[in-house]
């Protein structure tokens, strides 16, 4: 499992590794709202116990026939194999995204889902060009929707 980290969506602040501060990945109004806490992120993309990259493939399952469309036509940064291609198709034939809190939709990729929301999110591109990016911030008050999307930190989360 590879490190992640991102800058603040609302200051471009970084989201540190194993710093005790509260941070926040926000949640489309569209999947419930509101946001999940973790008290201190550790850099392996889980907050609150749910994956960040689980979460934006399932909010974003709509939109593969046009991430692939783009992959295609050479504007998509992620550069996608033929069978991450199959991957990401398989997905968008199963169940409903509305379903992304069960922790058996999750469970039955086995890790799958998470590779399809590298796929989707890795790249800083690539995470804006999503209808539901991810967007992860220090302020409790902030919402979805009035935020831009989080930038992949160049440090990693260390100083």
């Amino acid at each position: 499992m590879g490190q992640f980290s991102w800058l603040d969506c609302k200051t471009g602040e970084q989201v540190l590794d194993d710093v005790f501060r509260d941070v926040y990945v926000l949640i489309p109004r569209r999947f419930g709202g509101g946001r999940i806490v973790e008290h201190c992120y550790k850099g392996y993309g889980e907050f609150g116990g749910l994956d960040i990259y689980e979460l934006v493939a399932t909010w974003n399952k709509g939109m593969i026939p046009e991430i692939l469309r783009r992959a295609d036509a050479g504007t998509w940064e992620y550069d996608i194999d033929e069978a991450e291609r199959a991957a990401l198709m398989e997905f968008y034939d199963t169940r409903d995204p509305e379903d992304w809190y069960e922790e058996s939709y999750t469970a039955m990729y086995d890790g799958e889902l998470r590779d399809i929301g590298i796929i989707m999110a890795c790249y800083d591109r690539d995470n804006a060009s999503l209808e539901y990016p991810i967007k992860i911030t220090h302020d409790t008050s902030a919402i979805y929707e009035s935020c831009g999307p989080s930038d992949r930190d160049p440090n990693q989360g260390w100083l």
